[in-house]
This record gives C-alpha cells, structure tokens and sequence, in this order.
C-alpha cells in the first residue's frame, strides 16, 4: 500500500474528528480509535467512506496497554504501515491539589500521558522490525507552556508530563520516529460550559478577542508531520498562553444571564 495512514486518538468526535476528516482531505487512510462513542466513530467513517475516503475505526481502552498495542498492530494488519500518529484523546475533571483523589490522579496519567507513551513505543517497535519511518504528534495544552494556576490539577500534571517529554521522545525515535507536540488553547466547550459561555470565553481569554479555529489546528498537526519538524514544540492559541490568568477561562469567564 502506497498511501500514508495515520491513527489518531479520540477522534470519534469534537476535535478528533476534525483532525481525521483534515487527513482524509490530504489523502491519507484514517484509523479512526474510539473508546466509548461507536456510534460517533462509525458515522465518522461513514462519512469519510461517502467523501471517496478510506477509514476504518478500532475501539481501544487505553488504560489497558494490551489494548494499546493490539491497535498498532491491527494498522499494521490492515494496511501494512503507519505513518502518523497523533495523540489527541484526552479526560479532564475539575480538582486541586487540596482535592485531588489518587484514582483520579492515576486514571489522567494513563490517559493523558502513559497512553501516548505506550502508543508511541509500539509505534517505534513496529516501524524499526520494518525498517519504515513515521512520526508522531502529542496534542498537550497552552496552560503548561508557562501559563499554569491551580485547577485541573491531575489533567495539567498528566499533560506537563507529556510536553516535555517531547525533546527526549524526538531524540530516543532516532531515524525512526520524529516526535513533536501541538500546544493548543481553548477549542471547544468544556465540562459544563454551554455554547453561550465557550462564545463568551473566546472572546476573552485571548489578547485577540477570538480562539483558534479547529481547522487551523488540523492543518498545524498535519504541517508538524513534515520531514523538517523533528522536536518542535508549537503553540496554536491565538495568543491564549500570553494571557496569564489564575483560573481556567471555563470557570473564569461565564456569559452573564440575559435579561
């Protein structure tokens, strides 16, 4: 097979799904992984298939690592090589260090860090036995580019961890794997936040007065799979990390009631 695959994590929906419908336009075969949406995964599939794209989408927990590296091995399967992966799927709950729970701390660091870690060395082992090459994108967060404060504590630990493991990950894939990692802001609404607020947000949590589109953030992803990016660290936010705040924009910034 001469066309490129990539895999991308959560991308039954939101902005996974935009991720995966941007690749499909740029001719690669998508691996669509979902974990509890089927029903979103495979209306994503359909909706690439019907597009003249070719999808498939692979259910995986990835808190069990047995299951992380069966789907690496089912791309190989399916199309004989990968190309790209891009860890996107993420969870995120609000808590402190004052209130943080042990299972949540643990549930968010198998998640949000262990998994693309895993991912990733599955990924290596598989192209290195087939003398291929790929390259992988960790999708981490603005807030643990300097711009830290105390809520989401778990997630932003998990995440943190994750952004900088990137120099070390792009320097252990070798001529295998290139590694680089997205550094977004806000994007879509978040936990109890409605449609109202996320608008009302966006045009405060930036110096500009609007979010990055998903769109531009697709396009960074798929620009970072170039031959010349290898370690990079990209922030895509519309300036969001140059705002220095003490809350999460979800909490900090809620549309007033109408009248």
């Amino acid at each position: 097979m001469t066309q490129p695959v990539v895999l991308i994590t959560g991308a039954a929906k939101r902005v996974g799904r935009v991720i995966a419908e941007h690749f499909a336009q740029a001719g690669y075969a998508v691996v669509v992984h979902y974990g509890n949406s089927e029903a979103e995964a495979l209306e994503t599939v359909a909706s690439m298939e019907a597009a003249g794209h070719r999808a498939i989408s692979h259910r995986a927990d990835l808190a069990i690592p047995s299951e992380l590296s069966a789907m690496i091995l089912a791309t190989y399967a399916r199309f004989g090589r990968l190309d790209v992966l891009v860890n996107c799927a993420a969870i995120f709950f609000p808590d402190t260090l004052a209130d943080f729970s042990l299972e949540d701390l643990e549930r968010s660091w198998q998640i949000n860090c262990r998994a693309p870690l895993l991912l990733t060395q599955a990924f290596y082992q598989q192209a290195r036995q087939r003398d291929q090459r790929g390259v992988v994108v960790n999708v981490v967060d603005q807030k643990v580019r300097a711009n830290f404060h105390p809520e989401d504590f778990s997630y932003t630990v998990a995440k943190a961890a994750l952004g900088n493991m990137t120099a070390m990950l792009a320097i252990s894939g070798g001529s295998v794997l290139r590694v680089n990692a997205l550094y977004p802001g806000l994007m879509t609404p978040s936990g109890d936040q409605t449609q109202a607020d996320f608008e009302y947000s966006s045009e405060r949590s930036t110096p500009l007065g609007y979010v990055a589109p998903l769109s531009e953030i697709a396009e960074a992803i798929l620009l970072l799979t170039r031959p010349s990016f290898n370690g990079t660290e990209f922030v895509v936010d519309a300036g969001q990390n140059l705002v220095r705040v003490d809350r999460d924009v979800v909490n900090l910034y809620r549309s007033p009631p109408s009248d």
